[in-house]
C-alpha cells in the first residue's frame, strides 16, 4: 500500500470524525434557509438515532450527544493544565460504555459497572441523564445516591453540563427547587388562563436514606451513583424497581455503578449484585484502572497503552508497599484496581492478613517471567506400549490447567491433592466452578517443598467430565486427593474407574465420636474441620505467602468468605492432607521410639514431628 492510501485508509478511522460538531462547528447558515432546517434536522437525528462515519464503526445516539453538544470539566490533555469545561474526547472506552448501556436498552436489562477512580463515569452517567432530559418529551430521570454530598456533586454535573447544551436544543426551566430539574414554562391561552408548555420532562435527583422516596415515579433511566457508598443498595435497588417495570416488563434502564470498597463495609451489596448480577437483571462490566489511564491513552486517537498503564500503577504499589502503610496500600488498590476482586477487598477480615495477600498479587503480576513460570494446558489420556492407560501433558494456552513444576517420579508421596467437586451439571446462575490443587511437600532442606504446583479449574458441561479432569491429575502426580464427603459424585466416579488407591482416607484429624458418618474416604466439613482448615490457611499466608505463584488462589484467598473461592477451599484441603500425613508419619516415628525407650520427637500444633 502505497503512501496516499495509507492516509487514506488511516483518515476513515480517524476517532475524531465522531466529534464534527466539535472539529469543523456549526456551518454559517441562514435560520431562514431549507439548508439550515436541513442540518438541524440532521443533527437531531444523530443525537437520537446515532450516527456513523463511512468505514467506521457507528456510535449510538447518546454518545453522539456527549461527544458533541454536552461540556464536562477537563482538561486539554497537556502537563501543568487546568481543568475547564470541554468536549469529551473520544475514548474506546467510553465507546464500548455507551453500546453496553444501547443493548440494555434493546434487551431490557440494566447494567453494573465496577470502575477504578478517573474514568469519567459519572460524566458518562450525567450525560445520559441530560439526553434523555433534552431530547424526551413528558420523560422522567432519576438520580439515586447513598449520600447527600454524592447527590448534590452529580446534580450539579448534570446542569453544567445542560448549560452548554446549544440553544436549538436547550429547553426553559420550569422548576429547579428540592433536587428537582423540569424543563418548560408558562404562558397564558387564549383565555388567558395559566397553563404550562414544552417538553416538560424532569430530572429527579434523591438520596436513598429512605428506599421508598421514589416511591410512584416512572423513570425511563435511573442512575444509582457510587453504588458502593448505599448502606443498603440491594433494598434500594428492589424498592425502586417499580419506577422502571410495567409488570414483567422493563421498559427502563437501570444503572449501577461506582468504585468498590471495603466489604466490610457498606459496598458488600454492591460486590454481592455485581457477581449474581443475572439474579437482578443486570448486565456485568468492569473498567480497570489501566485502561484510558491520562498520560497512557492518546486523546486524538483514543488509543490505550493499557500495558504500560498497567506497569507504572504496579510500580506505584511497590512504592507504597515499600512505606509500610498497609491502609494506604489498600486504600490505592481499591481505588485504582486491576481486577474486580482487587476493587473489593475486606480490609477488615478475621482470618487471613490481606496486606501480605495484596503485596504477593502485586510481585506476581510485576514480575516479567510470571507467564514463562506458569505453564497451561490439557492432560489426555493415552495408551502406553502395554497398552494400558497413562497420562500426558500436552501445553496449550487455552488449557484449564496450570502447572508450575511437574511431577518428579524419584520422590515417593511428593505430591498431594486436594478437590473442591461439585455434583450438579449446570451452574445456573452461580459463577461456582470446581477446582482441584497439587501440593507439594516436604523433600529436604535442598529442595523447594510446601508449596502448590498444579491447578485445575474448571466448569464442563457434565460433572463426569470435570471429576475425569481430577483423575488425571491425580494420576499425572501419582497424588492421593482429599476431596468434601458431601461432593459423593466424585467419590463414585473414582470408585467406579477403580481409582480408590488415588483417594485420600479420612484425616484423622476429621473424626467426630459423634457422627453417625462411617466414610472411609473424604471429609466433613464440619465447624471443626473448617476452623481447622482456616487456622493451616492462615499460618501459611503468613508464614508462605509468597510462595503461592497462582494469581487466581490469591486472589481468592483475599476475597474468602465471600464467593467463589473454591480454589481456595482445594488448597485448605490440601493443608490438612498434608498436616494428616505428618501425624501418621509421627505415629510410625514414636512406635518405633517406644521399642528402645526413648522419645526423638514430638507433634507441634499442626501435627508436625519436631526433633527434641
Amino acid at each position: 500500500m502505497d503512501t496516499k492510501n495509507k492516509n487514506m485508509a488511516r483518515a476513515k478511522k480517524d476517532p475524531q470524525r465522531y466529534r464534527p460538531v466539535v472539529n469543523k462547528g456549526h456551518p454559517d447558515l441562514n435560520p431562514e434557509s431549507v439548508a439550515y432546517q436541513e442540518y438541524w434536522e440532521q443533527e437531531l437525528d444523530r443525537c437520537i438515532n446515532g450516527f456513523k462515519p463511512k468505514g467506521m464503526k457507528k456510535i449510538s445516539g447518546k454518545y453522539y450527544f456527549y461527544l458533541n453538544y454536552y461540556k464536562i470539566l477537563g482538561n486539554d490533555g497537556t502537563k501543568g493544565s487546568r481543568k475547564t469545561l470541554i468536549s469529551p474526547w473520544y475514548r474506546q472506552m467510553d465507546h464500548e460504555y455507551f453500546d453496553l448501556f444501547q443493548t440494555c436498552k434493546q434487551d431490557g436489562k440494566g447494567m453494573i459497572v465496577i470502575k477504578a477512580r478517573d474514568k469519567g463515569f459519572s460524566y458518562m452517567n450525567s450525560g445520559m441523564i441530560a439526553h434523555e432530559y433534552t431530547f424526551f418529551p413528558f420523560n422522567d430521570v432519576g438520580i439515586a445516591a447513598g449520600l447527600q454530598a454524592t447527590a448534590d456533586a452529580f446534580f450539579d454535573k448534570t446542569k453544567k453540563g445542560l448549560n452548554g447544551v446549544h440553544s436549538n436544543f436547550k429547553h426553559s426551566i420550569l422548576k429547579d427547587t428540592d433536587g428537582i430539574l423540569r424543563s418548560g414554562y408558562k404562558q397564558k391561552n387564549k383565555d388567558g388562563k395559566w397553563e404550562i408548555g414544552g417538553y416538560q420532562s424532569t430530572i429527579i435527583c434523591r438520596t436513598m436514606d429512605n428506599p421508598e422516596v421514589f416511591k410512584g415515579e416512572r423513570v425511563s433511566l435511573m442512575v444509582f451513583e457510587e453504588a458502593g457508598e448505599f448502606k443498603h443498595l440491594k433494598n434500594a435497588y428492589m424498592s425502586s424497581k417499580a419506577c422502571f417495570m410495567d409488570g414483567n416488563l422493563q421498559f427502563g434502564v437501570p444503572v449501577v455503578g461506582g468504585t468498590g470498597g471495603d466489604i466490610s463495609k457498606a459496598s458488600k451489596d454492591f460486590m454481592d449484585m455485581y457477581y449474581e448480577s443475572d439474579a437482578y437483571n443486570l448486565i456485568p462490566m468492569f473498567i480497570p484502572a489501566s485502561r484510558a489511564y491520562y498520560g497512557y491513552f492518546n486523546i486524538d486517537t483514543g488509543e490505550e497503552k493499557v500495558e504500560t498503564a498497567k506497569e507504572v500503577l504496579l510500580e506505584e504499589r511497590e512504592k507504597i508497599t515499600n512505606s509500610g502503610d498497609r491502609e494506604a496500600y489498600n486504600l490505592h488498590i481499591q481505588n485504582y484496581p486491576l481486577t474486580v476482586q482487587e476493587a473489593f477487598l475486606n480490609t477488615k477480615t478475621a482470618r487471613f492478613d490481606n496486606s501480605l495477600l495484596n503485596a504477593q498479587r502485586s510481585r506476581i503480576l510485576s514480575s516479567k517471567d510470571y507467564r514463562s513460570q506458569i505453564q497451561q494446558g490439557y492432560l489426555d489420556w493415552e495408551f502406553d506400549e502395554q497398552e494400558e492407560f497413562i497420562v500426558r501433558w500436552r501445553p496449550h494456552p487455552d488449557g484449564p490447567y496450570k502447572i508450575l513444576h511437574h511431577p518428579e517420579p524419584q520422590y515417593k508421596d511428593l505430591d498431594i491433592g486436594g478437590i473442591d467437586s461439585y455434583d450438579q451439571d449446570q451452574a445456573g446462575a452461580s459463577e461456582s466452578l470446581g477446582s482441584a490443587i497439587i501440593y507439594r511437600r516436604f523433600v529436604d532442606t535442598e529442595s523447594a517443598s510446601d508449596y502448590v504446583v498444579a491447578e485445575y479449574t474448571d466448569r464442563p458441561a457434565k460433572k463426569e467430565d470435570f471429576w475425569d479432569g481430577c483423575l488425571k491429575l491425580a494420576i499425572y502426580y501419582n497424588a492421593k486427593m482429599l476431596v468434601e464427603y458431601t461432593k459423593i459424585g466424585i467419590l463414585d466416579y473414582f470408585k467406579r474407574m477403580n481409582a480408590l488407591k488415588y483417594l485420600k482416607e479420612k484425616p484423622e484429624s476429621a473424626h467426630n465420636p459423634g457422627t453417625k458418618t462411617r466414610n472411609r474416604y473424604g471429609v466433613h466439613m464440619n465447624k471443626q474441620v473448617k476452623s481447622l482448615m482456616e487456622d493451616l490457611m492462615d499460618d501459611y499466608i503468613r508464614e508462605n505467602v509468597e510462595d503461592i505463584w497462582f494469581l487466581d488462589l490469591i486472589e481468592e484467598l483475599a476475597s474468602y468468605g465471600t464467593k467463589n473461592t473454591d480454589r481456595a477451599i482445594a488448597f485448605g484441603l490440601c493443608l490438612i492432607h498434608n498436616v494428616d500425613n505428618y501425624r501418621i508419619q509421627a505415629k510410625t516415628i514414636e512406635a518405633e521410639q517406644a521399642d528402645i525407650g526413648f522419645k526423638y520427637y514430638r507433634l507441634d500444633r499442626n501435627g508436625v514431628p519436631k526433633l527434641i
